[in-house]
């Protein structure tokens, strides 16, 4: 067995990133030992898991308070005695910043060499500069191409890779080819819900986007509805919260909303329209130019930090609005992503090809921004390099 490394996510998106990145990684290096925190991805990519991460998804600071106890007390002091037992040779912790920045401090001053991959806060273009990034990594591997120039600017080893996700989506099949999957015609009206995957995104948005179907349903009769989720375990929740939707027939006597996961990618593809839970799905559906709507829902409290984050000088709650420094997709917040708004963006897309033709060439121009395919080889060749193997002088877009 050669040397170890530890890789560390706490979000879905982290865990399929740092799948990815591991699978890469053995590919080129089939002696290293990797092991870290992730979920169900990461485990099947050959990943020895010193802790699962799925539970601990949250939205915000509001609900990360209720898993920071167990992270703090239950899975820190664990990590912490199998750095200094295993001594890893590097460290790549993946966005997460909460918990990850801290342990890359702490790391640091155990003489543990760091890569972060995706850092926290990477979308930003103005502001404070990351030297809180900085101060705590050997190497950056970033996203975006501004955020490895601020991360320099602040004294760190940055590396603009490209995005995973352009990695990550991967050929869809043909329009006619997914939708005969689904016992449709190849000409078929389709509107895509996102409701989210963590389960507070699901018991928010599911009644209020079913909802927004049917009203959607009443206007244009000929549409038909999917409801794309990324596991089959969410299935008999979606099922509960949307029933009165999923009951509705068109006039032979077919479903005009049918739930499928595992395919939210090719869902995306083909959709004439989505409505979107805001999170990384909207930057995969921006990527494969599906127009959107995006929401955000929650508690009280979750709004009250809404507010504190528009305090703060971001705009936009959604990825595809916030890379694009623009209002290119429509944002429904709070008190007003009701179903009456959703239905009405959603049909005024529908209902005009034009407006739907330009926010497709944005999401088009936005695409363009995060570089070509390629960033988990990128990363994994400059984990190998900070490992002392051979350089390939390809770390960067």
């Amino acid at each position: 067995m050669g040397q170890n490394i530890c890789i560390l996510t706490g979000e879905l998106s982290g865990d399929a990133y740092g799948a990815m990145l591991a699978k890469e990684l053995l590919r080129k290096a089939p002696d290293l030992d990797v092991w870290g925190i992730g979920s169900w991805r990461m485990h099947e990519a050959k990943v020895r898991l010193l802790a699962e991460s799925s539970r601990w998804a949250a939205i915000g600071v509001v609900q990360s308070l209720r898993v920071a106890p167990r992270l703090a007390f239950g899975v820190l002091p664990r990590l912490r005695r199998e750095i200094r037992r295993r001594a890893p040779a590097l460290l790549i912790p993946i966005d997460f910043g909460a918990f990850n920045v801290p342990v890359c401090r702490w790391a640091k001053q155990h003489g543990v060499p760091v890569l972060y991959y995706l850092p926290p806060g990477s979308w930003r273009r103005e502001g404070p500069l990351p030297t809180r990034i900085a101060e705590v990594t050997d190497a950056v591997a970033t996203q975006f191409p501004w955020s490895a120039e601020r991360l320099r600017r602040a004294g760190a080893r940055a590396y603009f890779v490209g995005h995973p996700l352009l990695d990550l989506i991967g050929p869809q099949p043909s329009r006619k080819e997914f939708l005969q999957t689904l016992s449709l015609p190849s000409d078929t009206e389709l509107v895509a819900l996102l409701p989210g995957s963590r389960p507070a995104e699901l018991s928010a948005n599911s009644p209020a986007l079913a909802h927004a179907a049917i009203q959607i349903h009443a206007a244009r009769p000929q549409t038909r509805f999917v409801i794309a989720i990324a596991h089959q375990s969410s299935v008999e929740r979606i099922g509960r919260a949307m029933r009165r939707l999923l009951s509705l027939r068109d006039s032979v006597g077919q479903p005009v909303a049918q739930i499928v996961w595992g395919k939210t990618h090719a869902v995306m593809a083909h959709a004439s329209v989505g409505i979107v839970c805001s999170g990384t799905a909207t930057l995969e559906a921006a990527i494969l130019g599906m127009p959107m709507v995006i929401i955000y829902r929650g508690t009280p409290l979750m709004y009250v930090e809404y507010l504190l984050r528009r305090m703060s000088r971001l705009r936009w709650i959604g990825l595809p609005n916030i890379i694009a420094g623009e209002d290119i997709v429509p944002e429904l917040v709070a008190e007003a992503a009701t179903a009456h708004n959703m239905a009405h963006h959603a049909l005024e897309l529908l209902s005009d090809q034009q407006k739907r033709a330009r926010m497709k060439n944005a999401l088009g121009a936005l695409r363009a921004e995060l570089g070509e395919p390629g960033a988990t080889r990128r990363t994994a060749d400059l984990a190998l390099e900070m490992l002392g193997y051979p350089p390939t002088g390809k770390s960067q877009v």
